[in-house]
């Protein structure tokens, strides 16, 4: 959430940018709209940066041996948990991460009716368990991963995620420290109404 501060979305586009793995499909903004378009198309533009971006392929690398082909959604899992625990050196001027969190749970409740089914459940799982801010706690991202790896039956090996991170935590931290940096960066830096009807799917 907070790299959509750093890009500068509004209301719907945060909106947009919650529900985007929910959203399928190429021409979102005949069925959404502009405005929560661009941020379903920035959360695409984010997680193809993210995955291509070199700290990501070196911080899979240590995470494969542990949890297979499912090393790319625990490291989305495991980033999150190093911006957490070091939000107020890692966000940059966004305050404390209950504050911040709290802030942004809030605005996304005001749209809650706009959400799809799957992006409304997820949002009352986070709040019920605290999630966004409880990603700081290592029993929680372990909670969550061992959540995860229940959900399908080839998904076992993303409970062994926290196992991962323990053994590799120096050289994953510092992944996550340098990607998102670069997050920061390129967010600042995006050009958000190029983004709406480009041709990605």
């Amino acid at each position: 959430m907070v790299v959509g501060e750093w890009a500068g979305l509004d209301a719907p586009g945060k909106l947009g940018n919650f529900v985007g793995d929910a959203v399928k499909g190429r021409d979102v903004e005949a069925k959404w709209g502009d405005d929560i378009a661009v941020g379903i198309r920035f959360h695409r533009a984010l997680d193809e940066h993210s995955d291509r971006h070199e700290a990501s392929r070196e911080a899979r690398a240590f995470i494969r041996p542990h949890c297979g082909k499912w090393s790319g959604v625990v490291w989305d899992v495991l980033a999150d948990h190093v911006l957490a625990s070091e939000f107020e050196t890692l966000a940059q001027a966004h305050g404390r991460l209950d504050a911040f969190a709290a802030h942004e749970l809030q605005g996304l409740a005001l749209q809650l009716e706009s959400m799809p089914e799957r992006s409304r459940r997820f949002y009352d799982a986070m709040v019920h368990h605290g999630w966004l801010a409880g990603y700081r706690d290592g029993q929680v991202v372990d909670d969550v991963l061992h959540a995860m790896s229940r959900r399908r039956l080839t998904a076992g090996p993303v409970g062994e995620g926290w196992q991962a991170f323990v053994a590799h935590e120096h050289a994953l931290r510092e992944c996550a420290r340098v990607l998102i940096a670069d997050m920061n960066t390129w967010a600042k830096g995006l050009d958000l109404v190029s983004l709406v009807h480009r041709p990605v799917g």
